[in-house]
């Protein structure tokens, strides 16, 4: 027998079937996580740190950018709001690149546009060519979180999926907190160009990222490219530490897939209206929220409170410690108690804690801090469920498209909310903004509990409708 034949043969028995979709997806659903797949979310993860790390970094430097430029109010919101002009391009532009050309040829091009312009911000000498580089910047911010949620989801099985694709997603609001944290410790004593030069390691990720792990399968057995499908699962076989239990229900898998092909238009029919309002109101929510007030929390604590920008800063780095435990948290219950629970208790406590932000304004910038510290950790703990959740909704024909429409609106409402907030909280007149900003989250929870259908535990293919 040549190797060739036997190298057949052990393929054929690894599918143990005729090679078709539902027996990639029942291979996928045998398959725990092995290396492979930590291999994926470390180097997915990357991109996905820098993300969070280049969101962000404009809340540790906007101070001395303040003084270096000597913005005003007015163009403090433009340097704040811009940028998600370009996040929002970026966040339809490369979902629709990774339903056509694939998920990681996205990822790897929106991390490489990441990287280069932060490392280009950092040589800006003005205010306008540091704008421009930072819209720019936000095509690869707004496509890369959609497309590599959709590509940890799609090589997850359903058993444990929310606690894997959430222990992946877990590392954005560690960018977050890592660009705070860096922020304080590196901003006073090396100046703003620092936090930009730092933010330029994604671009390796353009060059090796295609190269060391997989493209999803069932992407590629949805487009109808079996065969590299099954290379392409092979590799994450080949990484199991135990042999691998033959597959089953692979022809109910099949029967699943025997659904019309959905088009982006089918986002909106009456099949999954429900479903995407309550991602666009989710997404918005997050966007609103976090641009609305996070950009602006170390300014407000600086001019409002009048601390020391050292203080300041380390104020912000501590509302972003508490995004990470509560994203850990979510992490180990989303499984138990579902995705929809854990979204809605989660906004209604951010509400809360914003309306006591509110309440207690006029105290001294420690209370305020606190409160605001807790609603960006319980924000934080209902918008990492979104990356578990959004994708979970929407069938691998459109389920890119789907995660990106909901960025978009994330983008959004970041644009509008910097400006609506600026009335408020750049004047001073904090109370008014806190109990403006408590309503949307509640909306949200709302919205989700009464449209949102719950995925804990169900295959992927199991949910198109």
């Amino acid at each position: 027998m040549t190797t060739a034949d036997s190298a057949g043969q052990s393929a054929a028995a690894a599918r143990s079937g005729p090679l078709t979709r539902g027996n990639i997806v029942a291979r996928i659903e045998r398959m725990p996580g092995n290396a492979m797949h930590i291999r994926a979310r470390l180097l997915i993860g990357l991109a996905t740190f820098f993300d969070g790390f280049d969101v962000i970094a404009i809340a540790a430097t906007l101070p001395l950018l303040i003084a270096q430029w000597s913005l005003t109010p007015g163009q403090i919101g433009v340097l704040i709001a811009a940028p998600s002009v370009g996040q929002l391009v970026g966040a339809l532009l490369f979902p629709g690149l990774a339903e056509r050309f694939g998920r990681l040829r996205s990822i790897g091009w929106s991390a490489g546009i990441i990287g280069l312009m932060s490392i280009a911000c950092g040589f800006a000498p003005s205010f306008e060519i540091f704008l421009l580089l930072r819209i720019v910047q936000g095509l690869g911010l707004g496509g890369e979180l959609p497309v590599a949620a959709t590509y940890i989801n799609e090589v997850t099985r359903a058993h444990g999926r929310g606690r894997f694709v959430l222990l992946y997603e877990v590392v954005f609001p560690i960018g977050l907190m890592v660009s705070n944290g860096v922020g304080a410790w590196l901003v006073p004593h090396y100046g703003w160009e620092v936090m930009y030069f730092i933010g330029g390691v994604p671009l390796v990720l353009f060059f090796i990222l295609r190269r060391v792990i997989p493209e999803s399968p069932r992407w590629l057995a949805e487009k109808g490219r079996l065969e590299e499908a099954d290379a392409a699962l092979r590799a994450f076989e080949a990484r199991a530490k135990d042999p691998l239990p033959p597959p089953v229900n692979a022809g109910s898998y099949d029967r699943m897939t025997q659904h019309p092909r959905r088009r982006v238009r089918d986002l909106v029919s009456k099949a999954y209206l429900g479903r995407t309002l309550a991602v666009w109101m989710l997404w918005a929510t997050c966007g609103f929220i976090q641009y609305g007030l996070s950009t602006w929390l170390p300014t407000v604590y600086k001019t409002v409170y009048h601390a020391p920008l050292q203080l300041a800063l380390n104020l912000a780095a501590g509302a972003s410690v508490l995004g990470v435990v509560g994203s850990l948290v979510c992490a180990m219950i989303v499984d138990k108690v579902g995705r929809k629970p854990v979204i809605n208790v989660s906004f209604l406590l951010c509400a809360l804690s914003l309306v006591l932000a509110g309440v207690f304004h006029a105290s001294n910038v420690y209370v305020v801090a606190t409160f605001c510290a807790l609603a960006m950790g319980f924000l934080a703990s209902g918008f990492i469920t979104a990356y578990v959740y959004t994708p979970e909704l929407y069938p691998t024909s459109v389920r890119a498209m789907g995660c990106g429409l909901g960025g978009a609106w994330l983008k959004l409402a970041a644009i509008f909310a910097p400006g609506l907030i600026a009335s408020t909280i750049g004047s001073g007149n904090l109370s008014v903004a806190f109990f403006a900003l408590s309503v949307v989250p509640a909306l949200a929870a709302v919205t989700v509990h009464f449209l949102g259908i719950e995925t804990k535990g169900r295959v992927l293919e199991e949910l198109e409708v």
